[in-house]
Formats: structure tokens, C-alpha cells, sequence
């Protein structure tokens, strides 16, 4: 009997040290995560404000920032922030594609964003981002390919999927301008 009883408080000695190194190693990882998503964040402000405030681009940053952000959701995809990462992962993208010096590294660029915004939308379809995928994409294909059929198509996605929306108006109006020069648009609206 004596032996049954040492026996469970060795048994329940062991459990609790057992639960507590566990206990110590996710504190460590989550330790270890916020670590990782400060300095994500940290490098995705350098890199967005240098383009926002100065109007320059620190390619390396912004690319360092998309690879670490783009890894960072596939080690981490439930971790909360991992959504905000890649949706960031794909702006990004667009940012240097937009200003890109060469055609190659545009569509390169413009590319990688079509698909991180896929990306985002099958691994988040709930997230509020989601939505926010097809204009991305609209815009990757609008304003940086020349790719006015494949907007309209993302753009008619969103108006289909969120007709309530309060940006479905604003792109119903913006189909009819889209891949128009500036010329027809003034005689569409008269404009001379």
C-alpha cells in the first residue's frame, strides 16, 4: 500500500514537471513569436513609410519584409497576426511592382501579388481582408499589368459576392471608365 502511495506522488510529481516544462516552452514560443512579429512590423513600417513620407523605395526592405512576412504565415497560420502579415506580404508586392524600373521585375512583382491575394483568401476566407482581395488584385491587374478584362472580372467578383457592400457602388461606377483613355472619359462626361 505504502509503495502504491509513492508510486502516485512520483507519478503526480512527475505529471506537474512534465506540464510545467510544457508551460515553459509555449511562454517561450509565444515569447519567440512576438519577438518575430515586433520585428515584421518594424520592417514593414521602415519600408512603408520611406515609400509613404519620402516617396523612395527601399527594394531590399520591402522584399526582406514580404520573404519574412510570407514565412512567417506559413510557420505561424493561426497566429493572429499572420492574416495582417500576408495581406501586407501582397501590398507590398504591388508597391514594387508599381514602381518597378523594369517591365520583367513588374510583372514579376505584380505576379507575386495575384498570388499572395489568392493565398490570403484560401487560407483567411473569413478575415476582413478578404474582401479586400479582389480589389487588390483588380488593381494589380488595372493600374499595373493593362490587364482590363481580368479587372473587370475581379471587380465584377466583388460586386457579385458583396452586392451590400459600400464599395459596390463605387465599382459599379468605375466599370464605366475602366480601360478608357482620359479622352473618352471627358466626352463620356462631356468635359472638354
Amino acid at each position: 500500500m505504502r509503495g502504491d502511495k509513492m508510486k502516485r506522488i512520483i507519478t503526480i510529481l512527475l505529471a506537474g514537471l512534465f506540464l510545467a516544462a510544457c508551460g515553459g516552452k509555449d511562454r517561450a514560443k509565444k515569447t519567440e513569436i512576438k519577438a518575430e512579429t515586433d520585428s515584421l512590423m518594424a520592417a514593414y513600417h521602415y519600408s512603408d513609410s520611406l515609400f509613404a513620407i519620402v516617396g523612395r523605395i527601399d527594394t531590399a526592405a520591402f522584399n526582406e519584409f514580404i520573404t519574412r512576412a510570407m514565412a512567417f504565415a506559413e510557420s505561424h497560420p493561426q497566429d493572429t497576426l499572420a492574416p495582417g502579415m500576408l495581406y501586407r506580404a501582397g501590398v507590398g508586392s504591388m508597391i514594387l511592382a508599381k514602381s518597378a524600373e523594369t517591365v520583367d521585375y513588374r510583372a514579376t512583382n505584380a505576379k507575386r501579388a495575384l498570388a499572395i491575394f489568392n493565398q490570403f483568401q484560401e487560407q483567411y476566407p473569413e478575415h476582413e481582408n478578404a474582401k479586400l482581395c479582389y480589389w487588390q488584385r483588380a488593381i494589380v491587374y488595372d493600374d499595373i499589368l493593362g490587364d482590363w478584362r481580368s479587372a473587370e472580372s475581379e471587380y465584377r467578383d466583388f460586386i457579385n459576392r458583396f452586392p451590400n457592400d459600400s464599395l459596390t457602388p463605387v465599382f459599379q461606377q468605375y466599370l464605366t471608365i475602366l480601360g478608357k483613355s482620359e479622352s473618352e472619359i471627358s466626352s463620356m462626361y462631356n468635359v472638354h
